[in-house]
């Protein structure tokens, strides 16, 4: 007796877009209306790491946790179709790409080092500034929290997000490019009210209105990249591990004294996501997995995708 495969649910644009729409909304949003609690709370802000909960206030993190139940409950009670919310460890080739995700941000961060320091346009040294823990240390402490953290970040960006722009049947990487411009707008309160004025300053040497266009160009760049993965892999765990990946490693990089970018250098070569080489790198690479994509599965652009599949 040959079994019988239930259909997949059929995908509903219009429900994908009003689920969108409101999720959009609490996440462009609700970061302010978090920092304004914290001011009326009486807060101190402008304290927060981004590797610890060290400054960290309730409005930062209701800024994390109210996206991620947002998404839980229109996944879960504003049925769209478009598939699960890719929490499956189960997918084709995971050894592969766990490698390459944990892989790819080690490796670029060596090229950017080497060839920044080549030109000299940076110096580096394995020995931190002073006060500051070692690099393996640094990276170690930073695991656990991050793994917290971008679980529900990638839960929140790809796990939802990524899997119901798919569904509204837009072209080409258009999915992951609006995906990706939310994903800037909600870093903008981390930037602009929690984060320590002395961490940005050794982040960029670039003022606000310039730093604000090319990280917001660097997000939707590496956007597209998290997003193919999790189309590619169907799963969101992948993309947990490059994030965690590379919040462990660039941040103290950064922070801890061990590179030093000269002039404006860290506007073209640096290790963080507001640089030119970072969104040639991240961006090439997720277009280039985007077209082997549409090359292998002959995927028309512009059709909905499930992204809850493996592909």
């Amino acid at each position: 007796m040959t079994a019988v495969i239930p259909a997949p649910p059929a995908v509903s644009r219009h429900r994908a877009r009003v689920n969108f729409a409101i999720f959009a909304v609490v996440v462009a949003g609700g970061g302010w209306v978090f920092a304004a609690l914290d001011r009326a709370a009486g807060e101190s802000t402008g304290a927060a790491t981004t590797t610890s909960t060290s400054g960290s206030t309730l409005g930062q993190g209701l800024w994390l946790l109210v996206p991620a139940l947002t998404a839980l409950a229109l996944h879960f009670f504003g049925k769209d179709g478009a598939g699960p919310l890719g929490l499956t460890l189960r997918f084709a080739g995971r050894v592969r790409w766990f490698a390459f995700a944990v892989a790819l941000y080690p490796a670029a961060t060596a090229l950017c080092v080497a060839l920044a320091t080549a030109t000299g346009a940076a110096t580096f040294s394995l020995t931190p500034a002073a006060g500051k823990p070692a690099l393996a240390e640094a990276f170690a402490a930073a695991l656990a929290f991050l793994l917290v953290k971008n679980l529900l970040e990638e839960l929140i960006f790809r796990g939802y997000a990524t899997r119901t722009a798919m569904a509204l049947g837009l072209p080409g990487i258009a999915p992951h490019v609006l995906v990706g411009v939310l994903w800037a707008v909600w870093h903008l309160p981390l930037y602009l009210v929690w984060m320590r004025a002395a961490d940005f300053a050794v982040t960029t040497s670039l003022p606000w209105v310039w730093f604000l266009p090319l990280f917001n160009a660097g997000i939707v760049a590496v956007a597209v990249l998290y997003g193919e993965l999790r189309v590619r892999t169907g799963s969101i765990w992948p993309g947990v591990a490059m994030h965690t990946v590379s919040n462990a490693l660039v941040t103290p990089l950064l922070l801890n004294g061990h590179l030093r970018l000269e002039g404006h250098a860290d506007a073209w070569i640096g290790i963080a996501s507001h640089s030119i080489a970072s969104m040639v790198i991240f961006g090439g690479l997720g277009l280039l997995l985007h077209r082997l994509r549409l090359g292998k599965q002959g995927v028309v652009p512009g059709r909905p995708e499930n992204p809850g599949r493996a592909r």
